[in-house]
C-alpha cells in the first residue's frame, strides 16, 4: 500500500497539471465546423476527461468539461436524432433515443452538482424543500454559476423528456428556483444560455397547460437583444418553440431565415454551436408544416 501511494499522488498531479490544458483546449471543439466530425469526437473526448477525473475526482476544470460536455452532446447529437426520429422513425427508435438523451443529460446534471460542491443545496432540491433550497441558493455567488447552471440544464432537459413521469416532474419547482438564481447571478453565462433556457421553458408548454406566451416572447426578445446575432441558437429556439405556441408563421419564417442566412464564421468560438442551430433550422424549415399552420393568403379585394 505504501508503495502505491507515490503512484496515486503522481497520477493526481498529472491529472491536475493536464486539466488546465484540456479546459483551455476545449475551444477546439467549439470551433469545429463539421457536425459529423464533432459527433464522433464528443464520446472519445468525454471518456478521456473521465479517465483523468478518476485520479482527481474533485478537479473543477475536469468537472466543468464533463458537465458542459455531456449536456452539449445530449442536445447537439442525440436530441437532433430524436427530432428526426419523431417524424420518420419507429416508436422503438424514439424510445431508445429518449432513453439515451436522458442518460447523458443526467450525467451532465451529476457533474454539475459535483462542480457546485454544495450537498445541502442538492439535498434540498431533491427533497423539494423550497424554503431550504432558497436559503442555500442565497449562498451561491457568481463563481458557482457554472456548476449551478449545468446541474439545472441537465435536470430540466431530463424532465422535458419525461413529461409523462410524475416522479421526474416533481423536481420542476426546484429547477425553476435554481434557474432563477443563475439568471440573477450571470444571465450571459455561456453565450446567454440561462436566458435562452428560461425563454424555451416558458414557450415549450401550450397555454392551456401552463405555457406563458407573453412572458416567453418578452424573455426571447431580451436574449435576442444581447445574443441574437452571435448565438444562432437564440433565433432558432425562438422560432422552434415560441412560434408554434402562438402559431405565428410569419415570425417563424423570419427567424429561420435569419439563422440560415447568418455568417457562421463571424463568431469562431461559437462555430459548432451555430452549425448546430443552422442544421436544426434547415430541418424544421423543411418540416414547418409539422409545427405551424402556413400563413393564409389575403383574399383579393372584391
Amino acid at each position: 500500500m505504501a508503495a502505491m501511494l507515490p503512484a496515486c499522488n503522481l497520477n493526481k498531479l498529472t491529472a491536475n497539471a493536464t486539466s488546465g490544458m484540456l479546459l483551455y483546449g476545449s475551444i477546439a471543439l467549439d470551433r469545429e465546423s463539421d457536425l459529423e466530425f464533432a459527433r464522433g469526437a464528443f464520446p472519445a473526448s468525454l471518456k478521456t476527461v473521465e479517465t483523468f477525473l478518476i485520479s482527481s475526482p474533485k478537479n473543477e476544470a475536469l468537472l466543468l468539461l464533463l458537465a458542459r460536455g455531456y449536456n452539449s452532446y445530449a442536445f447537439a447529437v442525440i436530441e437532433a436524432d430524436l427530432e428526426r426520429a419523431s417524424l420518420r422513425g419507429t416508436s422503438e427508435e424514439i424510445d431508445e433515443l429518449t432513453r439515451r438523451a436522458k442518460i447523458h443529460y443526467m450525467r451532465g446534471r451529476e457533474y454539475g452538482f459535483s462542480l457546485l460542491a454544495r450537498p445541502a443545496l442538492r439535498k434540498a432540491a431533491e427533497a423539494d424543500d423550497m424554503k431550504a433550497l432558497d436559503a442555500e441558493l442565497a449562498k451561491v455567488d457568481k463563481k458557482n454559476v457554472a456548476g449551478l447552471f449545468w446541474a439545472t440544464y441537465g435536470w430540466l432537459s431530463t424532465i422535458n423528456l419525461a413529461k409523462n413521469d410524475a416522479g421526474a416532474l416533481r423536481g420542476l419547482a426546484a429547477v425553476e428556483h435554481m434557474l432563477a438564481r443563475v439568471i440573477v447571478l450571470d444571465p450571459d453565462y455561456n453565450a446567454g444560455s440561462p436566458l435562452v433556457m428560461h425563454a424555451v421553458y416558458l414557450a415549450s408548454r401550450p397555454e392551456v397547460f401552463g405555457g406563458k406566451p407573453a412572458e416567453a416572447k418578452k424573455a426571447f426578445d431580451r436574449v435576442m437583444n444581447s445574443w441574437g446575432t452571435r448565438n444562432l441558437l437564440v433565433p432558432y429556439l425562438y422560432a422552434r418553440f415560441y412560434c408554434p405556441q402562438v402559431q405565428d408563421a410569419k415570425l417563424f419564417e423570419e427567424l429561420m431565415h435569419r439563422v440560415l442566412a447568418a455568417d457562421v464564421t463571424a463568431e469562431p468560438d461559437l462555430r459548432l454551436n451555430n452549425e448546430v442551430a443552422r442544421a436544426r433550422a434547415r430541418f424544421w424549415k423543411t418540416n414547418a408544416h409539422r409545427l405551424i399552420l402556413p400563413v393564409t393568403p389575403e383574399a383579393p379585394p372584391a
